[in-house]
């Protein structure tokens, strides 16, 4: 089966769903001979890929049904449930002191974007309602790529005030719709784990990068000492809106496939954090205006 076929699957809590298959997103191999990762649930396997070590779920929704079936909302309360009865104590705990997150300063895609980008146009990728973009310096223009057409409205209203825009679309069909180098920075802010072709949209985003140019990305990290921990209660785990597993190993690797080199900062990849953010840079160009700021 190939990965333009699409078929239906029984879903315990979503009912009939529409997918598509998937081979590993990171070097192409089909690992249906491989066991089930002990994190599967439901409908929805995860495979970890005999030849480079990528963890996938192996199938995915069809982008024509995602919003139709599969809403975030839909999805987002059928995860509370799986979680409230899978850790019924801890989970009423983490969700009364949610407070604890705000305790130490959180990476910010606008300052991340003012350290590490020259100024220019600015692709925002699953940019919702382009909220995460508000604080976002003058220097830059917004533009945003959203496949929800409500939520794209919403950001095409707020990124023209400022002369950007925001495409309707699936990301990689948004991207081909810009040409080469018109941006300086892309940001990819919990939305890699996302894509049913990672690969292939961070290949496209390397083309609409100007030399020079940065995408900063924050994926969940499945190296963290807290899912090794929490198995799979881990946060991380969500299904089947979180179709890609990275490590740090697994996200360089990727970006560079798609012809980026990756640039971290002290704090970028800590074991002890639920998260990663990697700087990707297409080589060429100026260095950024920031860069004795870096490491944070």
């Amino acid at each position: 089966m190939t990965d333009v076929d699409t078929f239906e699957v029984q879903s315990k809590n979503l009912g009939a769903v529409q997918v598509l298959h998937r081979d590993c997103p990171l070097c192409g191999r089909n690992n249906d001979d491989q066991p089930e990762n002990e994190y599967s649930f439901d409908v929805w396997t995860i495979r970890d890929c005999a030849d480079c070590g990528f963890v996938y779920i192996d199938k995915g929704p069809d982008y024509a049904k995602l919003f139709e079936e599969l809403s975030w909302e839909t999805t987002t309360k059928i995860e509370e449930q799986r979680r409230a009865e899978l850790r019924p104590v801890t989970y009423k705990a983490s969700k009364l002191t949610r407070m604890r997150m705000h305790l130490l300063p959180r990476k910010q895609m606008p300052l991340l974007v003012e350290i590490w980008a020259q100024p220019g146009n600015v692709v925002d990728l699953g940019c919702g309602d382009g909220a995460q973009m508000n604080e976002m310096s003058p220097a830059f223009t917004p533009f945003g790529i959203e496949i929800s057409t409500e939520l794209a409205k919403a950001a095409d209203m707020r990124f023209s005030v400022s002369d950007g825009a925001c495409v309707n679309a699936p990301t990689l069909e948004g991207l081909k719709s810009f040409g080469d180098g018109f941006f300086t920075a892309a940001t990819l802010r919990s939305y890699l784990e996302h894509e049913m072709h990672p690969l292939a949209v961070l290949k496209e985003t390397h083309r609409v990068l100007a030399p020079g140019g940065v995408a900063i990305v924050k994926v969940p990290n499945y190296g963290s000492w807290n899912r090794m921990v929490m198995g799979a209660k881990w946060c991380g785990f969500r299904y089947p809106d979180h179709l890609n597993y990275f490590t740090p190993k697994t996200l360089r690797r990727m970006g560079q496939k798609a012809g980026f080199t990756a640039h971290y900062g002290l704090t970028y990849t800590l074991p002890t954090s639920d998260n990663m953010y990697v700087v990707f840079k297409k080589d060429g160009g100026r260095s950024s205006r920031y860069s004795s700021c870096r490491g944070g």
